[in-house]
């Protein structure tokens, strides 16, 4: 059986820790073999030489503080000395644990001075610490982003509500954007179907430059369109953008406005520096893409709804049990209808609210039973827009299954005033007693007729045949003759564009602007 000593020796040889013994003046009296391997002392020639002469308390910091931590341990000043040090190589990063702690009286030396490999550990923290700070990042990048979508959203909307044109709402935009700092200057373009070019329409500044792009052209402009996804652009920008911009441009980013199945123009914006338009960015300009084409769309069909030939109707519904009513009583606050969009089984109704506690509106909106969403979507000035989600939208509804329309609804605490669009021929008395049968208190304020001079037959026709193109004719009788406009349809419009050898947003936008110039014909002359 081996000697103590032997044995101890023998055992502190089989640890994967870096091990040697020292006197109280410093001396190596033992290494183990991870100790000898480590340092290329395979025959063990340390020992016996001094571990403080050694060391170059120069070298770095930590091997002063390795010295003094132990001398404190073998002059007894301390139980146990702990230090974390780096230890690299041209080959590898290292860190090491050194421990040092005193040897009993009655063993052979003073201290224990053990190295221990933590590099696993290390790199586990510094990774675990830079995942931590790019979480940190991604979260704060991320709020910069809802902040910047909400606040430019907020500014561009609310600006939008203040006009009533498809050509107000597209220079507001522009205004808008150029103002931004890291935009240089923005422009709207539409889709001239005659020939098929993109021009501008609204500009951030106002000088005589302006600028016509085919579709068909090799240019972020029309790709957008041709496409209906976003382009960015950067570094190689032809010089017409240049000289629209009145400057060098290093960026461009065409956003396509579209909603539903048309496509309203392409919103461009120029920056000066090619890192502008980063994913982030472009989500920013895809939502006041989005957003605008939505208040053009508004607009544009509230024009093609808009009859001459009518008879109007003013209400006054005092039922508590219609949400709207029931919001101002509760609030005390005013509102305005702004229109309504259908959203599968339900309708989205847009309301702006005379209010500067958003909550409040949305709290009391969501306990309603007729409302099964509320949404705030912006604020400007003293009024907040917001989204009620309803099914069965009240008033608005009873007029429509009755062939009316309803117009304006400005509502106050206790009662709400309608303004309902009917046809001249039909019978009043018929959607009054029907917006009475739901809410039984309906008053009738008022009735005010619309008459304009008849138009014949032929001028009618003559006139719808001037105004539309060869395109927007051929697409009309196609879509009329294939079954377009019958329920179900017969043929869908990407058939009908193939028919006509053009993409499906082209077809759609002259079926469109065919439809727009007869309605126009219709309500403004017939």
């Amino acid at each position: 059986m081996k000697p103590p000593e032997t044995l101890a020796h023998s055992t502190l040889d089989t640890l994967p820790i870096n091990i040697a013994v020292l006197d109280d003046e410093g001396t190596i009296l033992f290494t183990n073999r991870a100790w000898r391997e480590f340092a290329g002392d395979e025959d063990g020639e340390m020992e016996g030489t001094n571990y403080f002469a050694t060391t170059d308390v120069d070298a770095d910091e930590y091997a002063g503080q390795a010295l003094g931590g132990i001398e404190s341990v073998i002059d007894g000043e301390q139980d146990l000395f702990t230090m974390e040090y780096p230890c690299h190589s041209p080959e590898e990063k290292q860190w090491f644990l050194m421990r040092v702690a005193p040897l009993p009286d009655d063993e052979a030396g003073s201290a224990v001075v053990a190295h221990i490999d933590i590099t696993q550990r290390k790199l586990a923290e510094l990774a675990a610490e830079r995942r931590s700070e790019e979480l940190k990042a991604e979260r704060q990048n991320l709020k910069q982003l809802v902040d910047r979508v909400d606040g430019l959203l907020k500014a561009v909307m609310g600006d939008v509500l203040t006009v009533d044109s498809r050509e107000a709402i597209q220079q507001t935009v522009c205004d808008r954007l150029a103002a931004v700092d890291s935009y240089q200057f923005a422009w709207v373009s539409e889709l001239d179907l005659r020939d098929e070019t993109l021009s501008s329409t609204a500009l951030s500044a106002d000088h005589p430059t302006s600028l016509s792009i085919p579709l068909d052209a090799d240019d972020p402009v029309a790709e957008a369109a041709r496409t209906e996804e976003m382009q960015v652009v950067t570094g190689d920008i032809d010089e017409q953008h240049s000289r629209l911009a009145d400057s060098d441009v290093a960026s461009v980013a065409a956003v396509p406005l579209i909603s539903g199945e048309s496509l309203y123009g392409v919103l461009t914006v120029y920056a000066d520096s090619d890192d502008v338009f980063d994913p982030r960015e472009q989500a920013v300009l895809g939502t006041i893409g989005r957003a605008t084409a939505a208040a053009i769309d508004a607009r544009e069909t509230s024009r093609l709804l808009t009859a001459d030939n009518v008879t109007e109707l003013e209400l006054q519904v005092t039922d508590p049990e219609v949400f709207y009513i029931d919001v101002a009583s509760e609030l005390g606050c005013s509102m305005e209808y702004g229109g309504s969009v259908p959203d599968g089984e339900e309708t989205v109704m847009f309301f702006l609210v005379e209010t500067d506690d958003p909550s409040a509106v949305c709290a009391v909106a969501a306990d309603h039973p007729q409302v099964s969403g509320v949404s705030h979507v912006s604020t400007a000035d003293s009024s907040a827009l917001f989204e009620f989600t309803v099914s069965d939208p009240p008033v608005v509804s009873v007029v429509a299954d009755r062939g009316a329309q309803a117009g304006d609804i400005l509502v106050e605490p206790g009662r709400a005033t309608v303004t309902v669009a009917l046809p001249a021929s039909m019978e009043t008395r018929s959607v009054v007693e029907q917006v009475r049968s739901q809410h039984p208190e309906t008053e009738l304020l008022s009735v005010r007729e619309r008459d304009e001079p008849p138009v014949s037959r032929q001028a009618f026709i003559a006139n719808v045949e001037e105004r539309l193109t060869n395109r927007q004719l051929t697409a009309l009788r196609k879509g009329f003759l294939g079954g377009f406009f019958d329920w179900p349809r017969d043929v869908s419009g990407e058939q009908l564009a193939e028919s006509m050898d053009i993409c499906p947003s082209t077809f759609h936008q002259h079926l469109r602007a065919g439809e727009r110039k007869l309605l126009e014909e219709v309500f403004e002359n017939w």
